[in-house]
């Protein structure tokens, strides 16, 4: 009797650890596994183009600008024709940019130099005075503009045929223009400039001049 019940429980216990062997790894196989972390991506920063300060337009720079002037002068004196030409060729240099002539009008300074010789003869004329414009019509590109100077004039005029040699005389006058401006870089300006006598001669004549910037 006593053997009996000691062989049972020894079958039982085999039984147990039979199972509990055989329910462990199962167990372990059916259980869920954890899912994987997601992989990591590399993610550039996101910038705004209005803050990047290298996105912004430069500004443009202030230079010094340069360039030629030229133009035609016509004296409506017959004798002034006869002994300095017909038609006085004036260059000159233009400095600085061109100035936007506004409808508010702006005063300007004003100085020609004009230098004509012919058969020995010459005439130096240089105006030097005040100008005023006034814009009559503009836009974007092009300024249309009316306006006038008040000059006292620099003279000196040498003519065999009439035995002058005046040396540096002094007159006045002034002169009506209209012109045009293409932008800050040409212009083309015409002017009557009206000149007191000197020596007997009348100086007074139509002047065209044309310049550009560089």
């Amino acid at each position: 009797m006593t053997i009996s019940l000691t062989s049972r429980i020894c079958t039982g216990a085999a039984s147990l650890l039979a199972l509990a062997a055989f329910s462990g790894p199962a167990a372990r196989a059916q259980a869920p596994m954890d899912p994987a972390p997601p992989a990591a991506t590399d993610t550039p920063p996101t910038t705004t183009r209005g803050n990047d300060p290298s996105s912004s337009t430069p500004k443009k720079r202030n230079r010094f600008r340069i360039g030629p002037e030229v133009g035609v002068y016509l004296p409506t004196s017959s004798k002034a024709r006869d002994q300095f030409g017909s038609s006085w060729l004036t260059l000159g240099l233009g400095i600085g940019s061109i100035g936007r002539v506004t409808p508010q009008g702006q005063t300007s300074f004003d100085l020609q130099v004009l230098y004509q010789s012919k058969n020995g003869n010459h005439v130096f004329l240089a105006p030097i005075g005040i100008g005023y414009r006034v814009a009559v019509s503009q836009n974007s590109s092009t300024t249309v503009y009316v306006g006038a100077t008040a000059d006292l004039y620099l003279a000196d005029l040498r003519s065999g045929d009439y035995d002058v040699h005046s040396g540096l005389r002094t007159g006045f006058g002034g002169s009506p223009l209209v012109g045009i401006n293409f932008g800050d870089s040409g212009f083309l300006e015409a002017r009557y400039l009206a000149v007191s006598r000197i020596k007997d001669f009348d100086l007074s004549g139509l002047n065209v001049t044309a310049g550009y910037r560089f």
